[in-house]
């Protein structure tokens, strides 16, 4: 488990609930790029080589707010924080492309089904910061889950021929009950709290879909798939387009590499 909070103490908690004491921890901090680059140093270092890695990291802000390399951290943490990960994960072949047929590794992406209502790409404005209040945020998290849907499919049209193969998936887990609001101004966190309890799914329910999609034989040979709770779907068409996934590799590649020395793309 890669968190920057609650260590060790989500950990045992997931020891006492799956009865295995085969769980660890290491520290992530998904809005520094120099805590990325130590967490995938202590996977090589040790050996690891993840048969599946879900990326899920997420947050939803009341307001703007910087990240130390200057970025808005909505940005950075819905985003392009896994862009830098994944390829790092690459360049360091703690997950490489496979010809077994057999092979489990694969990469899952939790987005949101909200995707579909956010507006057209913005590459004029990508990577910049841009102050907001509550109501951009929504519309904010809406469109950072459209542009990692783009992501997750030009990744996988990148790390996929008939030889090699890691299959990319996307999924929503449906409305979760979890604490992505606590940032929230108190009225509005009392109220979609209250919403949250009764409409939306407990945390244990919604990764139910998320296990499924990882081991199941459904996803092992296909890549680049959608899942909507249990229900396989499309996403959004603005997210298939080649071009775009190519502009928005090309528009993250340049910020990466003006942000960071040692930044070189896997793929």
């Amino acid at each position: 488990m890669a968190c920057r909070s609650q260590i060790p103490e989500a950990g045992e908690k997931v020891k006492k609930l799956s009865g295995s004491d085969k769980v660890e921890m290491l520290f992530l901090d998904l809005s520094k790029i120099d805590s990325i680059y130590q967490f995938v140093d202590t996977l090589v270092e040790r050996g690891i080589h993840p048969d599946i890695t879900v990326l899920n990291a997420g947050v939803a802000l009341p307001k703007a707010r910087k990240t130390e390399s200057g970025q808005e951290q909505m940005f950075f943490l819905n985003y392009f924080s896994n862009f830098i990960l994944v390829n790092l994960l690459q360049s360091q072949k703690v997950i490489q492309r496979q010809g077994d047929p057999d092979s489990r590794q694969r990469i899952i992406f939790i987005s949101s089904d909200s995707h579909s209502e956010s507006s057209a790409f913005d590459f004029d404005q990508f990577g910049r910061y841009e102050d907001y209040g509550v109501s951009k945020g929504i519309s904010y998290y809406c469109y950072y889950k459209s542009v990692l849907n783009t992501l997750a499919v030009e990744f996988s049209r990148r790390l996929n021929n008939p030889e090699e193969k890691v299959p990319v998936h996307v999924i929503c887990p449906g409305p979760v009950h979890s604490n992505i609001i606590k940032e929230a101004p108190w009225l509005l966190r009392k109220v979609l709290g209250t919403i949250f309890s009764v409409v939306f799914r407990s945390p244990a329910v919604a990764a139910k879909p998320v296990v499924y999609m990882s081991i199941s034989d459904d996803y092992a040979d296909a890549t680049g798939k959608y899942l909507h709770m249990f229900n396989p779907k499309d996403m959004d068409e603005k997210v298939y387009v080649p071009e775009e996934g190519q502009k928005l590799w090309q528009h993250s590649e340049e910020l990466w590499k003006k942000l960071d020395a040692k930044a070189v793309t896997a793929c």
